[in-house]
């Protein structure tokens, strides 16, 4: 036969407590990195993006325009000293010519927890080549992102350029 001993069954009333707690503390930290997510990046990249998505019939038309003129650009970045370098592009015609814009708008984009937008500014070579240099805060994958006009006719370009430390 065996005995209860009152004193014996209450030693393990603890463990139960003890699982308790760890979700309560566990609820309690998710809750804080929630908090804390929420507080720091909201996640929204563009302001208006309804009015964006209202409009997006002309957006895809504007696309479409902008390939059947053919054009094609070749950017290229070669970094020298830190986190600096030489942007250059040319833009081509379906035929392969090079065409001389009349203007060219650009900005040098990393998305992260804080974005950066900095101006490029691209000077025209005499052989219809654009050069500018381009010196950024922090190394990683920059995004050139670039509008050009010849006439009426305009392209918008977004190219990858990749800064290393």
């Amino acid at each position: 036969m065996t005995s209860t001993d009152p004193a014996a069954s209450t030693k393990d009333h603890w463990i139960p407590g003890c699982f308790i707690m760890f979700f309560v503390l566990l609820f309690g930290l998710e809750a804080a990195f929630v908090a804390l997510a929420s507080r720091s990046f909201t996640g929204l990249v563009t302001d208006n993006a309804y009015a964006v998505g209202l409009n997006y019939n002309e957006v895809l038309a504007q696309r479409e325009a902008e390939k059947k003129l053919g054009w094609k650009t070749d950017l290229s970045f070669e970094q020298s000293e830190g986190l600096a370098g030489q942007l250059s592009f040319r833009v081509l015609d379906a035929n392969g010519q090079l065409l001389v814009a009349d203007k060219v708008r650009a900005t040098a984009e990393r998305m992260s927890r804080f974005p950066q937008i900095l101006a490029v500014n691209y000077e025209r070579q005499p052989d219809g080549s654009y050069f500018a240099r381009l010196s950024v805060p922090l190394a990683g994958r920059w995004f050139i992102r670039a509008r050009i006009q010849l006439g009426e006719q305009v392209l918008h370009i977004i190219d990858e350029v990749e800064v290393y430390p």
